[in-house]
Parts: structure tokens; sequence; C-alpha cells
């Protein structure tokens, strides 16, 4: 709803009345051009324009309501950050008492409503679009202040949110009868919180009336369309009706592309439990898009295994996953616009690996020489990484310590989206610099593992020799770094460390060493050896599992059911993410999914196949723990 008043017309012209010089173009016309232009849907054209009126118009009051107006249209191109300020100048300055200018208020307070959704502030939106609905008269203002009332209070007070809601489709009954489109939006925002209070079949009723109104199970998929059907798939699926749920989920697309790895990303982390409340049994669906640079251009919740606001920071955390271009390049448009996957959170954050020794040593080494390191305060990698080039291209242009750059190259180095060639120049400007400035031994070794830890090639150990911990690191690295089937663990480089002199009893490189070989001598049934290397170590129960290596995936026991005979027929296909962890005798035990896509479909299947395999055995004395936190991709394809 674009009104544009006659009123402020006049107000505009008056405001340039004085004006010593008569302009080409007059301000009444080019508002009449800017308003013709909002109504053609070009808001590029309209925002122009009426940054050109804001420099001319002088009236406090007109110049609220131009800012106000542009702040809109740069709100329908998403470009929110120029639009934040102008709207909230505009309604600062607008005379609270001039009630002529309630609908130009109302419709400021619902885009900056849309904006903080954006942002996914849904408490800040819910306080806009109340404002918008108290100052709204008009039933389609009314209607758009109640539905996104109901989007926001979802996960704020899902009671109070259908409330809304209801009364949404109340006005929509009597003044917007014969609107299609508007009754299943507001169906669509009635089932959302119905969903999220467990109410899942009236949830999916109403989701079903959405996907009626938008034309039924069709072949057309537009964004609509998709939204649509997912909901009433995963209403569906909540609700046991398993079959509906194949029908909806068979029209939307998902599980069906040729590619279905698009969900392991090059930067997807999720909320660790027991931050901001999240609990393990948590569960969130979250929808997001992919843009062409594998940045997220929006996240949002959809669903919440308990009513409130945790399924927030799921959505908060998606906003910062990054893709790789070249991965993105890869799946289908439709999918980058809207995809939506089951996650819980990550009950591990995994212990120090051997290399973060290698780069503490890089680190002070390079910061011992009076470097001090950037920090680029950025909330996804593709966002630092910007930050990190631009800097790495200051400090190349300045009269700094070369090895400023060493630290710049090594972030970057680390970054998931550095790849190709331009890793490889990275890699070698590096080595050059550490090369210049005659680097010991532990700092090139960091340098050198940034080069291998992506590829197949081993370290060349022996180039460290000279140093004690630096060759025991480097051989360590080695045998851990995963081997084909052909290829096994050589258990002499464990005996090579264990026999070196030069390290001390109680070094925690000896001691990794030890671990390792008990776990070896374990599995060749010789536990007197086993009990001898644990007992050398020193190290309590709770210790051990610090310099503990992965144990190796040995096989998985699949059964015919592992993969749904329906979704078979249908040609479903998609992935589940397990972590777990593996006891010492090689079992899985604490299965549970943290990433799963399509939603709610493959979960319980992906945690039973992980549940049977095998991995190789750990040493504990009491049979204890061997390693948690794992995680491994179970992907469910027709062959």
């Amino acid at each position: 709803m674009k009104l544009w008043g006659w009123a402020l017309a006049c107000v505009l012209a008056a405001g340039t009345a004085q004006a010593q010089e008569q302009p080409t173009q007059s301000v009444q016309q080019i508002f009449d051009a800017a308003a013709a232009a909002t109504g053609k849907g070009d808001h590029a054209a309209a925002a122009a324009m009426l940054a050109t009126l804001e420099q001319r118009v002088k009236n406090p009051r007109s110049l609220a309501i131009v800012r106000l107006r542009r702040g809109m249209a740069l709100g329908e191109m998403r470009r929110w950050k120029e639009a934040r300020p102008l709207l909230e100048q505009a309604l600062a300055a607008l005379p609270m008492d001039d009630r002529s200018l309630d609908i130009d208020r109302g419709q400021a307070l619902r885009t900056l409503g849309r904006l903080e959704l954006h942002d996914l502030d849904y408490e800040a939106a819910f306080d806009y679009y109340d404002r918008s609905l108290a100052v709204a008269v008009d039933p389609s203002e009314r209607i758009a202040s109640l539905l996104g009332k109901a989007q926001a209070g979802t996960f704020i007070d899902a009671n109070r949110a259908l409330a809304d809601a209801d009364a949404a489709a109340a006005l929509i009954e009597q003044s917007a009868k014969g609107d299609k489109s508007v009754a299943g939006y507001a169906a669509s925002m009635r089932g959302q919180p119905l969903l999220n209070l467990g109410r899942f079949f009236e949830a999916e009723q109403a989701f079903a009336r959405t996907v009626a109104a938008e034309g039924g199970l069709s072949r057309k998929v537009n964004y609509d369309d998709l939204v649509a059907r997912s909901n009433a798939s995963i209403a569906a699926l909540l609700a046991g009706h398993r079959d509906k749920a194949q029908q909806y989920l068979l029209y939307t697309g998902a599980g069906r592309m040729e590619k279905q790895d698009f969900g392991i990303g090059a930067d997807m982390a999720l909320p660790i439990c027991g931050e901001d409340g999240i609990k393990p049994d948590d569960m969130a669906v979250v929808e997001f898009g992919i843009a062409d640079d594998g940045t997220v251009s929006y996240a949002r919740p959809i669903y919440g295994s308990r009513p409130g606001a945790m399924p927030l920071t799921f959505a908060r955390a998606v906003q910062n996953w990054t893709w790789r271009p070249e991965e993105v390049a890869q799946i289908p448009w439709l999918f980058r616009l809207v995809t939506r996957l089951e996650l819980r959170c990550s009950a591990s954050e995994g212990g120090p690996s051997l290399a973060d020794g290698a780069r503490a040593a890089f680190r002070d080494w390079v910061e011992g020489r009076g470097v001090q390191p950037y920090l680029a305060d950025a909330g996804s990698e593709a966002q630092r990484r910007a930050m990190l080039v631009a800097e790495l291209e200051r400090r190349r242009t300045s009269a700094t310590n070369p090895l400023a750059q060493a630290l710049l190259l090594s972030d970057l180095l680390e970054n998931p989206l550095v790849t190709g060639a331009t890793a490889e120049a990275y890699k070698a400007q590096l080595r050059s610099l550490l090369d210049a400035a005659t680097a010991p031994a532990p700092v090139r070794l960091w340098a050198d593992w940034l080069s291998r830890r992506k590829g197949s090639d081993e370290l060349d150990a022996n180039a460290y020799a000279a140093d004690p911990a630096a060759f025991a690191r480097a051989q360590l690295l080695n045998y851990d770094r995963p081997q084909s089937r052909r290829r096994r663990r050589d258990p002499a480089i464990l005996d090579r460390i264990i026999a070196d002199s030069r390290l001390a009893q109680d070094d925690p490189l000896r001691v990794a060493a030890l671990m390792r070989r008990a776990s070896v001598r374990a599995a060749a049934k010789d536990f007197a050896g086993a009990r001898a290397d644990y007992q050398a170590t020193g190290l309590t129960e709770q210790q051990c599992s610090i310099v503990d290596a992965q144990p190796m995936l040995r096989g998985v026991n699949v059964s015919g059911n592992d993969y749904p005979a329906d979704m078979v027929r249908l040609g479903v296909e998609g992935w589940t993410r397990v972590q777990h962890d593996v006891s010492a005798d090689g079992k899985v035990v604490n299965a549970r999914v943290i990433a799963a896509y399509p939603p709610i479909l493959f979960s319980s299947n992906g945690v039973a196949l992980m549940s049977r395999a095998k991995f190789e055995q750990t040493y504990r004395p009491d049979g204890g723990m061997g390693c948690g936190g794992s995680v491994n991709t179970i992907r469910f394809f027709n062959p």
C-alpha cells in the first residue's frame, strides 16, 4: 500500500517557493515521478528521485516525509543499513498530533518491523508492528500490522501471536473476502504459532489452506509455493500423517537435487549446548537463503521443539554460515533462494588439535618481534576474509614490519573460503617471509601444515629432526592424518617418538604417542603392553582425552530399513549429520542428529545407522569412553 497524499505535494511545493532559481524540474514534478515509480515497483528510481528532493526541501515536516518515503523505497530493496536511519529520523520528526500522517507513520513502522525481522530481533519487530497497529485505521493497514505482530510474536508469545493472526483473519473475512492470496498468507501466519504450540493437526489444516490459496499441488514452484508446501509437510510429519507429508514434500522438489551435499558448507557452526539456555534435546527448523557469494542472504526460524525464543538462537547461527562460491553455483537457484534444515546444538566444541601447538609457536614468535595481531571482528567467514584481505593490502603498502603480513596470511589460510590459486599464492608468500626471517623449526612447521592440511601429502618430518618438539609434532600429525584402506598408520612412528631421549618423560607429545600406542596394543590384544603405556602417561581418566587421537571408522552395518521404502519410491534423497561418542571398544554411543535435510524426515534413520557403526579401538583401563563429540554425515540416496 503506497498512498501519496495531495497535501504532501502542496507542502513540498511551498517549501521551495522562495528558491532564487527555478530548477529544470519542479519539486512537484519530481514528487509525481517518484510516486509513479513506486507504483510501478521501481523502487531504485523512486529512491534516487527522493534523494534529490531531500537536498532541496527545507521545511522540517516535508523533509521528514521525503526521508520516510525514501527509507521505505530502500527497505523494499533490502538496503536495510541505509533505510534504518532515514526511517528513524523521519519518525522522530513527524508531529505526533498530526493524524493526517498516520498512514505514512504506520508504513514506516512496518518497514522497520520487517528490518528487525531480517536482523532476527523479534522483540523490536513486535514493538514496531504493535505501534503501527495503534495508528492504523484502514482495514488493510490493520491486517498488515496484525500479521506482522503474529510473525514476530510466534517466538515471543505464541498464544498472543495466534490471537493476532485470528484477528487478522476476521478482518480479512469482513473486508477482503475475495482475496485468496491475503487469506492464504493469514492462514500461514496462523499456522506458525499453532505449529510452535504443538497443535500440529490444526497447523497442518492452516497450512493446507495456504497451499490451496497458492493454487494447490501443481508443478509450478516459486518461493511462496515452496514455503507453503514445506510448512504443510513439516506439520504433517509432526502430526504423524506421513502419507500427506510425502505429497507436500514431493511437490517442493526438496530431496531431489542432483547435488545433495549442499548443506555441508565451508562454515556451518552450530550453537554449543548450554549457550543461551539451549539444551541437547532442543530442535529447530530454520529457513535460509544463500547469496551468490556464499553468504546467507536471510535466515528465519520456522519451528522449535519448545515454545519461546530458542529457535532464534539457531537462526542467528545460520546467519553467519558461509559457502564457497563454486559450491553455491552448483545449487539450483530456487534452493539458493530458500532451504530448510533441522538443527540441534553441538554437545562438544572438540579438544585442541596437535596443530594448535604449532600455531601457538608461530604466533608467539611473530608477536614477540613487535607485531600486533589484527582482530577481524566479523559475523561470518566471508566478512572476515574481506577484512583480512584489506588489512593485508594496507600493511603491504605501509612501512611496517614484514612479519606483520605473516599473521594475516596465516589467518587467511585458516579461512575455509580461501582456496585454489589464491591459497597457493598466500602459502608461497608466507613461506618466503619466514625464510627471510630465519624462522625456527616450530614456526616453519605451522606454515608447512597450512600448506598440506587440506591435501593428502604428508609433512617432511625429517626437516625438523634437529628440533625434538617440532620433529615429534610433525610425526604425530602424519600419523593422525586419515589413511586409505590400503595404507595403515605406522606404529613405528610412535616408537620413535617415545624413544626420543630429548623429550622429557612427561612431555605432552611423548604422552600423546603413548596414548596412541596403548590403543594399537589393545587392538592387537596386548593388554599388558597397553596398560603399561597408559600408566606411563601419568594421566588421569579425565585428562587422557585431551591428547587422544580420533578413532577411524571401520565399517557400518547397513540394513534394508535404513532408507524408508516410501521415500525410495518417491525418489527423495537427503542427509543427516550425526554427533556421537565412541566407546573404547569402538562402539557408537550417545548418537544424536545435529543437522538434517529435509527436516524431520531422515533423522531417526541416520541415528539408527550411525549407532551400528564400528570404529577402531582406543585403550582405556576401565573400558571407558574412547572419543567424544565425533561427527559423521550419513547420506541417503537412490543407487
